[in-house]
């Protein structure tokens, strides 16, 4: 999931899309979570699931929202709402990723920004620190992603610091 910062601490979710020919994406809108976890609560309520079971299928279905992707036509993910957007690949100058720590409430919790240098300006995104987001973004765009000091092409990630 990617997240553009808008004001206040606020943020539009967005699911990107990688392709062959274009970086896709698909704004995740409140009412579509909220369609999906109400239709897998329903679901788990007609397999005769109880209350703990209705509500762990509502929590898989926030985190496995994404995977409809991929089974759509890039065409159809572009139409789904007026808020998807995508680049073409080819205009697609750099990706520069850059850890960000946030204490937040004690916990030390990391994540990446995502800064996208594209023919038509520089877009600005957070994601969730993953390795295999960033191996994917290495296999598709290659040289032109920057990573920070301490992460290889084969994901591993050494932290420094106490």
């Amino acid at each position: 999931m990617l997240r553009k910062p808008k004001s206040l601490g606020r943020y539009d979710s967005y699911t990107g899309v990688v392709t062959n020919y274009r970086m896709i994406f698909a704004q995740m809108t409140t009412q579509m979570i909220n369609q999906a976890v109400t239709s897998a609560r329903d679901q788990a309520k007609a397999q005769g699931k109880g209350f703990w079971g209705q509500w762990g299928d509502q929590l898989k279905t926030s985190f496995t929202f994404a995977q409809r992707y991929l089974s759509m036509q890039p065409s159809a993910i572009l139409a789904e709402t007026p808020g998807n957007f995508a680049f073409d690949n080819g205009a697609i100058s750099e990706i520069k990723l850059k850890e960000e720590r946030d204490n937040d409430r004690g916990m030390q919790v990391y994540e990446m920004k995502m800064e996208i240098h594209h023919s038509s300006g520089k877009y600005e995104f957070r994601m969730d620190q993953d390795n295999n987001y960033i191996n994917l973004l290495k296999q598709v765009y290659g040289q032109r992603v920057k990573t920070p000091f301490g992460f290889s092409s084969h994901g591993v990630n050494i932290r420094l610091g106490f």
